[in-house]
């Protein structure tokens, strides 16, 4: 079975860019094209009254139009950074549920290995949290990889990988 096309979801955290080396490595190896996918998740807000309401919820527009500016700006930084090191990527920025966008991505490219980043979160933080990672890999169509992070004793990068 061929792998021409990986997807990496990234947050743009430390466990993402450990994925991201992984998925690199795939990518310059077998040739395939990477697609780098950021999904930006609406933050949850509840307004605290109605007298302020109208210029709270303006600023928060403002704020979340800027902020998705500039992952946007990080995500087109970090595909640029790619292409230096001779990866054919493809950025994609998405707005929703993480894990869905990362299953409807996977589907709609169609992607032959989805590469991921796990927080290493346990107990209280996973069921509060929830996993993103562990949602698509229950649903994915296609084979996922999960990279745990090194500092919770997942595997080692080399010189390369985040520094």
């Amino acid at each position: 079975m061929a792998i021409k096309r990986l997807v990496l979801a990234t947050d743009f955290s430390a466990s993402s860019r450990e994925a991201l080396e992984y998925a690199i490595q795939f990518a310059l190896a077998l040739g395939a094209e990477l697609y780098l996918l950021h999904v930006f998740e609406r933050p949850f807000f509840v307004e605290p009254g109605v007298s302020h309401s109208v210029q709270l919820r303006h600023g928060v527009d403002q704020w979340i139009r800027e902020l998705k500016v500039e992952e946007s700006r990080k995500l087109d930084a970090l595909a640029g950074e790619l292409r230096g090191r001779g990866v054919t990527v493809h950025p994609l920025v998405k707005e929703g549920i993480p894990f869905v966008e990362i299953l409807k991505t996977a589907e709609e490219i169609p992607a032959d290995l989805v590469v991921l980043g796990t927080h290493g979160r346990t107990g209280l933080a996973h069921v509060v949290i929830g996993s993103v990672a562990q949602r698509v890999v229950q649903k994915a169509r296609c084979p996922v990889l999960t990279v745990r992070p090194a500092a919770f004793g997942g595997a080692k990068t080399g010189s390369s990988g985040p520094g």
